[in-house]
Formats: C-alpha cells, structure tokens, sequence
C-alpha cells in the first residue's frame, strides 16, 4: 500500500516476480483523471471537486490538514462560520463518495490496476494497487472476482406469452415470489423487484443488465396462461459468457403454482452449484394462502400498487379487498391494502382523515395474523408516521421489521422519509435511504427520496445530480422532476422551476401536488397573475375532487401572505396532510419561520 506522509509517499512492495503497479504520484493523477472521467463521476461536480482534492492534497503533502472544516470550506463553499457538529455535510458526502467509488471499480473500473479508496472515519485517501485490494477482501487474484460476482443475481421480469397479452401482473407476481424465496439463500445476493422492473425494456441485452446492476448470473422466463393452465418457461444465464446454466420448461395445472415456484428456486441454487446448510429443510417458497383465487388478486394489487398512480392504487384497493374477502387471513394482502390507503392519503389522491383507518386497521390486522411478517411492520410504521404523527412508536416497527427481514429495502426508505426526515435527524437519515438504494439500485422512489433527503440538507447542486442519476432511468419519472423544480426555485432559477413543474404536471396526468407546485413557482418568479390563476383552477378543481389544502398554502407562501398561508396551514393539519410533518425541514417553509405563529404550529404536529 502507498501511503502519503506530510512530504513523500512511500510504497510498500510485495515480493518479486511480475512488474507491480507504477504508485507514484503522476500514476495516481492518471488513474484519477480515468475515474473523474467515468459515467460514474462526469454527472457528479460534487463527489468529483470532492475525491479531486482530498488526492491533490495528500499528494501534496497535506493530508493532516483534511479535516471536516476545511473540506467544508473548500469542497462544499461553506462560510467561515461553519459548525461540522452540527451540519454533518462532509460526512454525508464521504458516505456518497465511498458508494461512488464501489460503483466505479464493479463496472468501468474493474480492469484498472489502481485503486483510490476513502477509509470509513477519515477523508485522507488510500492508494493502491488492485490486487493488493483483492487479497485484502479475501480474493487471493483478481481472477476470483467472478466467482464472487456469480452469486450476484437478478430475476428479470418474466415475459407474457399468454394469446390476449393481458397477464403481466402475473408474470411480475412470479417475478416477485422468486426474487422472494432466493433472498433467503444467504450465498446469494439478489437485486430487488424494483431493480428488475426498470429492465423490462433491455431484456435482451443481458451484458448491459449485468454491467448496470453488477450482477453474474440473470433468471429470465416467460409465462403462458389460459384458464386454469400454466406454462413457465425458466432459463439461469451466465452473464460473462452468456452461457445458459440451466432451462426448464413446466407445463402444470395453476392449483400447483407454489410448487413450481420451489422447484425453479431451488433449481436455480443446484445451476450456482451452491449447497444449502443441512438445516435449511424448510421451503424457500411460503403459502400465504391455500386460495388460489385469492392469491390472483393479491398479485394483481401489487401490480397496480407499483404503478405509484392515483389509478393504479385505486385499482390496487379494489384487488386487495377482493382478496381479503376470498381469505379473511390472507396476511400480506392485508399489508398490501395498508399501503394503497397510505400512498393515496400521501400522493394527496384522497382525505388523509378518511383513508387513516382504513390503513391502520389493514396493517394490524396483518401483524394480528403474521406478527412475523417485515412487510406489515413497515406498513405499520409508515401510517403511524405519516397519520398518527407518533415518530416513537413508528421507529419501533421499523426496527421490528429491519430485524425480521434485513434486505427489504422498504424499510430502511419509509424509516428515513417518514421519521428521521422530518425530525431534522438528516445524517442519520441519508445513512438510511443509502442503505434502502443499495438494496434496490434502480428504484426511481428511493432515488427521488435520497434528492429529497438532500434538499432538505439544502445541498441544491446535490439535488440536481441526483435527478439527473434518476432521469437515466426514466426520464418520464415525474417526481424527479418536481423534484428538479423544488431545486432550481432554492437557487433563484424560477423560469427553470416552472418548466420543471409543468413538464410534470404533464407527465403525472395533472395532479394537484403538480399544480401546487406551479403556482409556487410562478409566485417566486414574480408571475403573480399566473399564480393567481391557478390557485384559482386548483378552487375550481376541488369542487370535483379531493385536493389537498396544502396546496393553497403553498401558493399563498410563494405570494407572501403568511395570513393565508396560515390559515391553510391549519387546514392542513386538521386534515393531515402528509406535507405537513416537514414543516422543520422543508425550506419553502422558511419565509414563516419568524412568524411568532410558526412554533406553535410545530408543536400542534409534534415536532
């Protein structure tokens, strides 16, 4: 390893043989230059500035000066006055820099011989040569790295070969349960759903999925189904060579569904030629249900519950309730109904008030019948965040769900966005949701959530970046770029903001929270008629639906009538907006914080 001292580096050689990696310091600036260069780093000014001089210095000679003062004075533009004890943005920043750096040496950098690294508690770098990383991670060459990486696998969303086309919540179902079962094999490491659901359109380009996700080995089918047959096609391929490991077609009545499921997975385990433990007897595939008809429907809500659309979380509470009317004990679809009720209340597609205990009642009932499901914890926690406005309690069931299951991604996100977010716990907080995106790489929720967590760190240019990481994925993900609006607005960009928040508008299909959003946005620009106009199409609008009244104080904020924007407030609160529980930390709150009416308000909502 070469380390830098305050004047020279040294280098510590491994024996003879085969010419070692140059370490000097016009190498480590080369193999800088690469990394900068990357995909990963081109969109990043931040992480870049940041890696670029933290190498610069200890290359220099300076590494004691690299303390968290001065990085935030020279890498994130903080004033004199700055108190690291208090804004952990360094410390934020390392952890972002840490990922960004492993996302770089799994795919572009994997052929370097040359490794920058950032040791967790220090901001000093650490160079050295790549095998010398391998051997410490228990690799004894690089060679090894595809064994390792072999039991990283993604299930791809099987394909709908069904004549009418029109079974693809099904495909996605065994999708799901697969991906389900495989996580309990822990030699493997299996890439979300949500990860998978955002392929569905590069299916065909399984180097490209191994290189995105950095995995090995892909799962992918399809599935033909009439009436009360099934067909289920399963191939297990080796992404490096794109060699099958392993195909088998199952030609079965639906009644054996659960069946079929156990036998893929555990032939998908036999292809990796990874031995379960002795005690492992159990089926990796569980029964929620016995009723196949129930089963169906649960499938079908979670289909239209990752739609994250008003429509789609409707139609997703119709087959939930379905489900539970074919079994009454049906747990998770339970879990499933608690979530629909608690996305609707939050996306203010409905009166919080009125879909509150609908959700709870879902989410104990699940606990009631399964206390050991992750899921109905997590459900729980999110509603007793968000409605009951009891952070303790919710921190509880999160940490109960956490415990139970350790790789639901969920988790770790709602625990974030709904406690530790709006109780300005913001470091903890990013900690969190970097946990949740690890877990599920390409959820563009998760993505837009870690933006969130930076805008209320008031880190705009942070924000900026991570919509464009999200934008690489979908760039008609209209949250992004609401998200991208709520930004520019920050930095005085407000022409920027409105074009952000209409081409939103557009892509949602005109929701309210879009609406809000504009006429904020017109208002900050000084577009005070256009502002006016609609607030005036959001009255109209609330005639015909249910539109949350915090988007009447929101436009009023912008105007600057804190009368107004207080009495909506209050509305809000009655009603329980979900907005509400970020009035600590939501900067479009600023313009009342003087306001002598602001701490009690803070106090009415817990905080």
């Amino acid at each position: 390893m070469l380390q830098a001292g305050n004047s020279s580096l040294r280098v510590e050689g491994r024996g003879e043989g085969k010419p070692k990696p140059d370490l000097s310091p016009a190498a480590i600036r080369t193999h800088l230059a690469r990394i900068l260069g990357s995909a990963a780093f081109r969109s990043s000014d931040r992480l870049s500035r940041f890696l670029e001089f933290t190498v610069e210095q200890t290359l220099g000679g300076h590494s004691e000066e690299l303390k968290e003062y001065l990085l935030g004075l020279e890498v994130f533009d903080r004033k004199q006055s700055f108190d690291p004890r208090t804004d952990p943005i360094v410390r934020v920043e390392a952890g972002r820099l840490r990922l960004r750096l492993k996302e770089y040496y799994e795919t572009e950098g994997r052929p370097d011989e040359l490794v920058i690294e950032l040791p967790k508690g220090r901001y000093v770098p650490a160079f050295r040569r790549m095998e010398a990383a391998h051997a410490e991670a228990g690799s004894a060459t690089p060679a090894a790295e595809p064994a390792k990486l072999a039991t990283r696998i993604v299930v791809l969303p099987f394909a709908d070969h069904s004549l009418r086309q029109d079974q693809e919540w099904f495909c996605d179902g065994m999708t799901e349960e697969l991906i389900s079962a495989l996580t309990k094999v822990s030699a493997l490491c299996v890439v979300s759903g949500a990860s998978a659901s955002r392929l569905k359109r590069k299916a065909g380009n399984l180097q490209a999925i191994g290189e995105q996700l950095r995995v090995g080995t892909v799962v992918q089918g399809s599935v033909r189904k009439s009436e009360d047959r099934v067909r289920i096609t399963v191939q297990v391929i080796d992404v490096a060579d794109n060699r099958y490991l392993w195909s088998e077609r199952y030609d079965r009545e639906m009644k054996d569904v659960f069946v079929i499921q156990e036998e893929i997975s555990r032939a998908i385990v036999d292809a990796l030629k990874i031995r379960l433990p002795p005690q492992s007897g159990s089926p990796l595939v569980s029964r929620p249900t016995e009723n196949l008809e129930a089963y169906n429907l649960y499938l079908k809500g979670r289909y239209f519950w990752n739609t994250r659309t008003e429509k789609g979380l409707r139609e997703g509470i119709k087959a939930f309730q379905h489900a539970v009317a074919e079994d009454s004990r049906y747990a998770l679809a339970y879990c499933g109904l608690a979530d629909s009720y608690t996305l609707l209340g939050n996306y203010g597609a409905a009166l919080p008030t009125e879909v509150r205990a609908a959700a709870k009642a879902a989410a104990m009932r699940a606990i009631e019948l399964d206390d050991s499901l992750a899921e109905a914890h997590a459900s729980l926690g999110h509603v007793t965040a968000t409605y009951d406005w009891d952070r303790a309690g919710a921190e509880r069931e999160y940490e109960i769900a956490s415990r139970i299951n350790p790789r639901y991604a969920t988790t770790y996100h709602w625990y974030a966005i709904t406690v530790l977010a709006p109780l300005a716990r913001l470091d903890e907080a990013m900690a969190q949701i970097l946990r949740a995106q690890e877990l599920d790489s390409m959820s563009l929720s998760i993505k837009r959530d870690v933006g969130i967590i930076l805008y209320y760190r008031r880190e705009y240019e942070a924000v900026i970046e991570q919509c464009r990481s999200t934008f690489s994925l979908d760039s008609g993900f209209y949250g992004a770029h609401w998200l991208l609006g709520l930004a520019y607005e920050q930095r005085g960009l407000y022409q920027e903001a409105v074009q952000e928040f209409r081409l939103g508008y557009e892509l949602s299909g005109g929701v309210p929270r879009m609406l809000g959003a504009l006429g904020h946005g017109y208002a900050l620009w000084g577009k005070r008629r256009e502002a006016r106009a609609t607030l005036a199409k959001l009255t109209a609008l609330a005639r015909e639906r249910y539109v949350s009244p915090f988007e009447m104080a929101l436009i009023h904020i912008g105007l600057g009538d804190s009368r107004k924007s207080f009495e909506w407030l209050r509305k809000v609160c009655d009603v329980r907006s979900y907005e509400i529980i970020y009035l600590r930390v939501d900067p479009r709150f600023d313009p009342l914080r003087s306001d002598k009416q602001f701490p009690a308000l803070l106090e009415h909502i817990r905080l």
